[in-house]
């Protein structure tokens, strides 16, 4: 049987098209997984930030305890009524009581921290808040500063006296003096 290149030709015909059908359908599975990984390594790197703006709030917030460690205003600081009990509105003036010149009592530098310290989360996290605690633990020490995004309130970062793990929560515990 003697086959003619004709014959040939024709039974190649639309070979070569399904040929680079195939190879676009493999690239574009390809790039689709691509963007994909991206969109994760995207959203990682976007929680590793608000985690750690998170955390150097809380820092600020347990120095600033610290250093206005006056009986009178380390109630202040650790009642849970002192503390915003919704996410501020972003924007707006920073908060500059007790900034200055200006003395301060231990009373009114407390509240001004707070409203500093709300201020800053308002602004550098979706939907921050922040509050200082007794007992996160369960006990009476240790204290704790919570910060909390995107919608969880500093409660929701407990399940009883458990730490929860699945909030967008930073808890940063200290003794308190």
């Amino acid at each position: 049987m003697k086959v003619t290149a004709r014959k040939m030709l024709k039974a190649q015909q639309g070979v070569g098209m399904i040929e680079i059908l195939v190879a676009i359908l493999v690239v574009a599975v390809g790039v689709l997984g691509y963007a994909g990984m991206q969109m994760f390594a995207l959203r990682g790197a976007e929680t590793a930030s608000y985690r750690t703006q998170a955390t150097l709030v809380a820092k600020d917030a347990l120095e600033r305890l610290l250093v206005n460690s006056a009986t009178a205003a380390g109630d202040i600081y650790f009642d849970v009524t002192s503390w915003p009990a919704t996410s501020a509105a972003s924007g707006g003036n920073f908060p500059t009581a007790c900034m200055g010149a200006a003395a301060c009592t231990p009373d009114v530098q407390a509240a001004a921290d707070i409203a500093q310290l709300s201020w800053i989360v308002s602004n550098t996290l979706p939907l921050g808040m922040i509050a200082a605690r007794d007992g996160c633990t369960g006990v009476g020490t240790p204290s704790c500063v919570v910060v909390s995004w995107q919608g969880a309130a500093p409660a929701d970062c407990f399940v009883g006296d458990v730490i929860s793990t699945s909030e967008p929560c930073v808890v940063m515990e200290a003794r308190r003096p």
